[in-house]
Parts: structure tokens; C-alpha cells; sequence
């Protein structure tokens, strides 16, 4: 089995975080592979439009050059640094790759087309600035990818936790199952790892007044138990994907969370509680009822979450 990351970096203490949880994650695991991909900032449109005079245009081109020379030693230095920590975190080094983009569109459409281009399982940011080539990346860089990506998860990394426990926020959707088998396959040979399925039932709260919706006590019982049964055949084969990918059994367990009344508050919370390292969800149809406004608790979760990695699974 053999799986290759890819990696923004700029070279910023935000991107190094997210290259030492690549490598505390994986820690003696052989088949991983990363590609680091270091992005320019887009160049001035005065320096990208030609000239009306010769003698503007010949210095133009001069300029440009100069610029671009500039632009790829430092790409060549971001990406030597990071190859760097990765070594010194014990990560070997015919695993890394590297690729420097500088004639850029923007970071977003460059991370992009390498990220569809290059078949990766899965690219790796940081949560915050790239720093000066991107000072925004939480802003547009990050929620873009995680808005545009497709077939390929997002992990964004914000001051790793050193654990292995890893909770997986589920509801009773087929594509939760692409979260698994994603999360299975990414977990697969990671020492001591340890895998909690999180879904939660929240309270049925029709958009009528609390004494009205009293009366809507016996729909809610109905309905809450249809969706536990709902939940527990969906995750009957969770068990099997985990077994195959070559987990003990005893190291994966399922936690069902009755009556909430938020579903975003209730994932945090046992993120923080339960000493986890990572958070993966998928990006559409998180959150029982909340499932009809589709993305609205990974998106929240997005925004909130600031500890340890955060799994986007398209």
C-alpha cells in the first residue's frame, strides 16, 4: 500500500507544523510519500503586460527575468527547509519530493492543479499565512481547496497534537462511508493508533414555538430511534474496512451521542475531552437533522477548530 501526500509550504512556522505532524503521524510507517509544493506570489500585471516601446519592453523582460531568478531560489530554499525538517523528524528522504511553482495563477488554482494532476490521497495545509507569498491562507487559500477539491481529502494543521487517537464525526449517509475508507486507508499502519466514530442524533426541533413543540415528543422518539437503527446498519461494515486495512479490532470503537442540541458544539466537545489528535469529517451531509443544509458542520468546524489536524474528506 502505498500513499503520497501533498504539501503546501512557504516556509512559515504554520507550514512547519503541518510537516511535523506529517512525520509524527507516520513515524516507521515505509510506503509514505510526500511532495512539497512551494507556490509564488503572482506576479504585478505591469511586469506580465508587454510594452509599447522596444526599449520599454527589453526592460521589461529584464526585470522579469531577474524577478522570476529571485522567485525560484526562493521556492528552492522553502523547499529545502522543509525537506530538511522532515529529516530531522526521522522521515526518510527518498520519500520526498519536491516542486516549485512560479509562474503562478494564484495559490489556490496552482495547489489545485497539482493536487488534481498529481493523483494524491490527500494535501496538506497549514491553517494560517504562508507567509509573505501567502498572508491570507486561512481567508480565501485554505477554505478555497476545501470548497473546489475533489475525490482528494483536505488536512489542515494547526499546532499538532501528540496523539494517535483520532475521531471520525459520522451520520447516517453513504458518503460517510467514503470518510471511513479514507480514514482506514490514510491510519493504516500508524503505531498505537486508536479510532473513535462519532455521530451524533440531535433533538427533533421542528421551526414552531418550545410549547408547541412539545407535543412533537413521540415523533421525536420515532424519529431518533430510525436514525440509531439507520446509523448502526450503515456502520455494521466499518468494522470490516477497518479489519481489512489491518487494524485490531479493539482499537476501533463507535460512540452514538442521543438528543443533542448542536451538533457542531457536541464533535468539539469530544474532541477536546477525549484527547485526540485528529478530527475527520466529510465536507457534505455532517450532522443528522442538520444534514439538510448541506457542509453547514464541517463548515463551522472549519472556522472553530484550532487544535491538532482537521480532516476534510470531499
Amino acid at each position: 500500500m502505498n500513499r503520497h501526500l501533498l504539501a503546501a509550504t512557504d516556509g512559515s512556522p504554520n507550514a512547519h507544523n503541518s510537516l511535523k505532524y506529517i512525520a509524527g503521524i507516520y513515524q516507521d510507517v515505509p510506503d509514505i510519500d510526500v511532495t512539497l509544493i512551494s507556490v509564488a506570489e503572482p506576479l504585478p500585471s505591469f511586469l506580465t503586460t508587454g510594452s509599447r516601446s522596444f526599449q520599454a519592453e527589453k526592460s521589461r523582460l529584464t526585470r522579469l527575468d531577474d524577478i522570476n531568478k529571485q522567485r525560484q531560489q526562493e521556492c528552492a530554499g522553502i523547499l529545502e527547509r522543509g525537506r530538511a525538517l522532515l529529516e530531522r523528524n526521522q522521515f526518510p528522504a527518498d520519500h520526498i519530493h519536491t516542486k516549485a511553482v512560479v509562474q503562478s495563477r494564484s495559490a489556490v488554482q496552482d495547489i489545485l492543479s497539482e493536487a488534481k494532476r498529481g493523483k494524491y490521497d490527500a494535501l496538506v495545509v497549514g491553517r494560517r499565512g504562508l507567509g509573505r507569498l501567502v498572508s491570507y491562507f486561512i481567508g480565501s487559500v485554505s477554505y478555497g481547496l476545501v470548497q473546489h477539491l475533489k475525490n482528494i481529502a483536505v488536512w489542515i494543521i494547526d499546532d499538532p497534537i501528540p496523539s494517535n487517537h483520532v475521531l471520525i464525526a459520522v451520520d447516517a449517509c453513504e458518503s460517510c462511508l467514503r470518510v471511513v475508507d479514507h480514514a482506514s486507508f490514510a491510519l493504516a499502519g500508524i503505531k498505537n493508533v486508536k479510532v473513535t466514530l462519532f455521530n451524533v442524533i440531535p433533538k427533533f426541533r421542528p421551526f414552531i414555538s418550545r410549547e408547541v413543540s412539545a407535543t412533537f415528543e413521540d415523533v421525536e422518539t420515532i424519529i431518533a430511534s430510525y436514525s440509531e437503527k439507520k446509523m448502526e446498519n450503515l456502520l455494521s461494515g466499518v468494522h470490516n474496512i477497518f479489519r481489512d486495512a489491518g487494524f485490531n479490532p479493539k482499537s476501533v470503537e463507535v460512540k452514538i451521542k442521543k438528543g443533542s442540541a448542536g451538533v457542531t458544539q457536541d464533535i468539539f466537545a469530544e474532541y477536546e475531552k477525549g484527547g485526540y489528535g485528529t478530527l475527520v469529517t466529510g465536507r457534505r451531509g455532517i450532522g443528522g437533522w442538520e444534514a439538510i443544509f448541506p457542509g453547514s458542520v464541517s463548515n463551522r468546524l472549519l472556522h472553530t477548530h484550532t487544535k491538532g489536524a482537521f480532516w476534510i474528506v470531499a
